[in-house]
């Protein structure tokens, strides 16, 4: 024997089996183009952070939503709740999640606030001006999911 790991037919099958899944959300990924007003950046870090729950098209249906007590919200939808443009200071609150909101019951949806820049050893304010940064990202991002010219938000 040449010291060589045999692999079977089943192992063969599954690592072409997840090859397959990460090019095909690869290629999906990159198809995809952000919505009017959205930015690539938004995009990007809404697949990263958000779509396993959400879906890349932010209506609720990602891979991990069925595991979840509380089904993820259409996020297309949210201006039928909070108007148009969204109360920018709500949506970033939110999306944040260090400050609880107890109206909105409990949270299953991670803390990002906490999670970005999660062990980074830059200074404090220059770390929590990242973090700010970046939800603000995602705030615009969810506005041009909307599906409105309109995606200034309410200040």
């Amino acid at each position: 024997m040449s010291g060589r790991r045999r692999v079977g037919p089943s192992v063969s099958r599954r690592r072409v089996a997840l090859a397959s899944v990460a090019v095909a959300f690869a290629a999906g990924l990159a198809a995809a183009q952000p919505p009017a007003g959205g930015s690539v950046a938004g995009r990007d870090l809404f697949a990263s952070y958000c779509a396993s729950c959400h879906g890349l098209d932010g209506r609720g249906g990602g891979p991990q939503a069925a595991g979840l007590m509380v089904p993820p919200p259409d996020l297309t939808r949210l201006h039928e709740r909070y108007g148009n443009p969204l109360p920018r200071d709500q949506m970033a609150a939110f999306v944040d999640g260090r400050e609880d909101v107890e109206a909105h019951g409990p949270r299953e949806m991670p803390v990002w606030g906490e999670r970005f820049f999660e062990g980074d050893p830059g200074p404090p304010r220059g770390v929590e001006a990242s973090r700010r940064r970046t939800i603000d990202v995602l705030v615009d991002y969810l506005q041009s999911l909307q599906g409105f010219e309109e995606t200034r938000l309410r200040r």
